[in-house]
C-alpha cells in the first residue's frame, strides 16, 4: 500500500467512500448485539432482554475504552503513513499490541472478578442478577480478542483500506447470528448461549484479520527483532490513546449512570432502554464513522505536509455528515413505531409506548450528531485529543444531571431531553474552541504550500 495524494476536487468523493465500508462494517459489528437481543427478546423473554442489555452496557464501555487507544495509534499511523515512514508504522504497531494486550487481558480479567459487585452498585433487580453476570463473565473471553482486531483494522484503515476489515466483520457476524439461533433457540442455552455465539464470532474475525495482515500487507509482516516496544511510541500511543480511550468510554459510563436511575423504573423500563440504546447506537453509526474519515486524512495530510486540504476535508465533512443525519431523523421520525414493534418482546406493548414516546423527541437531537463528529473527528486528526474529552465530559455530565433531577417529571423521555441539551452545550464549546485554535494555534495549517513541494507531492 502507498499513501496516495488527491487534491480538493477529489476530498468529498475521497470521504464518501471510505466512510460508507466503515458504515457497513460497523452495522454488522452492532448486529452481533442486536441478534443477541432479538433472539433474547423473542426466545427468552423480558427478563433475558434485561439482563443483556444490561451486561452490554459494560462490555461496551470497555470495547469503546479499548477502541479508543486503538484509535490514538490510529492517528500516528496515519501520519508516519502520509510521511511514508513505514518502519515507524510497523513499531507503533506492535508496541500498541503488546502494551496494550497486556491491559486489555488485565482489565477483562479484573472485570470477569468483580462483575457481580458491579451490578450490585447499578441496582440491577435479584430476578436478573445471575444472568447478567453470566453473560458478562462469557463476554470476557472475547474482548482482548477483539482489541487485538482493532489494533490491525485501525492499522488497515489508517492507510486507506476500509474494505477489508468490513468484510471480516461481515464473516464473523454470520458466524454469530448462525451460532445464536443453534445455542438459544435450539439447545437453549439462554443468555449464556448468546454471549458463546458473541465470543465465537470475535475470535473469528481476530484470527481472519491476523492472516490477512501477515498474508497480504507484506511491508507490515514483522521480521525478527521488529516486534518490539519501542519507549518513544509508547509514550505517544498511551498519551494519546489514552486521553482517547477515555473518552471514547465516558458515553457509555454515562449510560451506565443513567441506566442506573433507570432500572428503578422497573423492567419494562430496562427492556426499553436496552432496545433505544441499540437504536442509538445505529443512529449515531454514519455520523462516527465520517469523523473517522475527516480525523484519518487530516491526519494524512499532516503527515505528507499538505496543509493546503486540512480545512476543505473540514467543510467537505460536515457537508457529508449533513446530509447523513437527515436520512437518520427522517427514518426514525416516521417509521419508530415499526422500529419499536420489531425489536419489542412479543406482546410488551408498554415497551413499544414508552420507546415511540421517546424517538419521537430524539429523533430531533440526532441532526446534532452532524456537528459533533466532525469536531471530534477534525481535532483527533490535528493531533489534539483533550478537546473532544473535555467536550464529551460536559455532556455526559449535563446528560445525567438532566436525568437525574428530571425524571420524577418526565419520566423515561428525561434520557431524549437529557441527550439533547447535552449535545447543545457540547457543540458550543467545540465551536468555540475550533475557532479559537485556528486563529492561534492552528494557524500555520491553513498556511498554503510552495509550488515546489505541491510538485513533489503529486510526483
Amino acid at each position: 500500500m502507498q499513501y496516495e495524494t488527491f487534491e480538493k476536487k477529489d476530498i468529498l468523493k475521497k470521504l464518501f467512500w471510505y466512510s460508507v465500508p466503515l458504515i457497513i462494517g460497523n452495522i454488522v459489528l452492532l448486529s452481533y448485539d442486536l441478534v443477541d437481543a432479538l433472539v433474547i427478546s423473542k426466545f427468552v423473554g423480558e427478563k433475558g432482554l434485561a439482563a443483556v442489555s444490561t451486561a452490554g452496557q459494560i462490555s461496551s464501555l470497555t470495547l469503546l475504552f479499548f477502541y479508543g487507544l486503538c484509535m490514538g495509534a490510529a492517528v500516528i499511523i496515519s501520519e508516519y503513513y502520509g510521511a511514508k515512514e513505514i518502519m515507524d508504522v510497523k513499531f507503533e504497531i506492535s508496541t500498541t499490541l503488546i502494551t496494550g494486550g497486556i491491559f486489555a487481558v488485565s482489565v477483562s480479567t479484573l472485570l470477569a472478578i468483580f462483575a457481580k459487585g458491579i451490578f450490585t452498585l447499578m441496582q440491577v433487580p435479584s430476578d436478573v442478577m445471575g444472568d447478567t453476570v453470566l453473560y458478562l463473565r462469557i463476554a470476557c473471553i472475547g474482548l482482548p480478542f477483539v482489541f487485538v482486531y482493532n489494533v490491525y483494522g485501525n492499522a488497515l484503515k489508517a492507510m486507506g483500506n476500509s474494505k477489508v476489515p468490513t468484510f471480516f466483520l461481515a464473516f464473523s457476524a454470520v458466524v454469530n447470528i448462525i451460532l445464536d439461533l443453534v445455542f438459544v433457540v435450539i439447545f437453549s442455552w439462554g443468555v449464556a448461549g448468546a454471549s458463546i455465539a458473541t465470543v465465537i464470532a470475535q475470535v473469528s474475525s481476530c484470527i481472519l484479520i491476523y492472516i490477512y495482515m501477515y498474508v497480504k500487507v507484506k511491508e507490515l509482516r514483522f521480521k525478527k527483532g521488529e516486534f518490539m516496544v519501542r519507549k518513544r511510541l509508547a509514550i505517544r500511543t498511551f498519551r494519546d490513546g489514552l486521553v482517547t480511550a477515555i473518552q471514547q468510554a465516558v458515553p457509555p459510563l454515562g449510560k451506565t449512570l443513567v441506566m442506573a436511575k433507570v432500572n428503578t423504573l422497573g423492567v419494562i423500563a430496562m427492556a426499553t432502554n436496552g432496545i433505544i440504546n441499540r437504536v442509538d447506537n445505529f443512529a449515531i453509526l454514519p455520523a462516527q464513522n465520517i469523523a473517522l474519515s475527516i480525523m484519518t486524512f487530516t491526519a494524512q495530510s499532516r503527515g505528507a505536509k499538505r496543509n493546503d486540504l486540512i480545512y476543505d476535508i473540514f467543510k467537505k465533512g460536515m457537508v457529508l455528515e449533513l446530509g447523513f443525519s437527515a436520512i437518520v431523523f427522517t427514518t426514525l421520525f416516521f417509521f419508530k413505531n415499526n422500529i419499536m414493534v420489531a425489536l419489542a418482546p412479543v406482546g410488551s406493548t408498554e415497551v413499544v409506548e414508552m420507546g415511540n414516546s421517546y424517538l419521537q423527541i430524539m429523533s430531533f437531537g440526532y441532526l446534532l450528531v452532524a456537528f459533533t463528529n466532525t469536531f471530534h473527528g477534525f481535532f483527533r486528526g490535528m493531533g489534539n485529543m483533550t478537546l473532544t474529552l473535555y467536550d464529551s465530559l460536559l455532556n455526559i455530565s449535563t446528560r445525567v444531571f438532566v436525568v437525574y433531577a428530571f425524571m420524577d417529571i418526565w419520566k423515561f423521555n428525561a434520557l431524549a431531553w437529557g441527550t439533547i441539551i447535552g449535545w447543545v452545550i457540547l457543540n458550543a464549546f467545540a465551536m468555540t474552541m475550533f475557532f479559537y485554535h485556528r486563529k492561534t494555534k492552528w494557524a500555520d495549517v491553513y498556511v498554503a504550500p510552495t509550488k515546489e513541494e505541491v510538485e513533489q507531492y503529486k510526483s
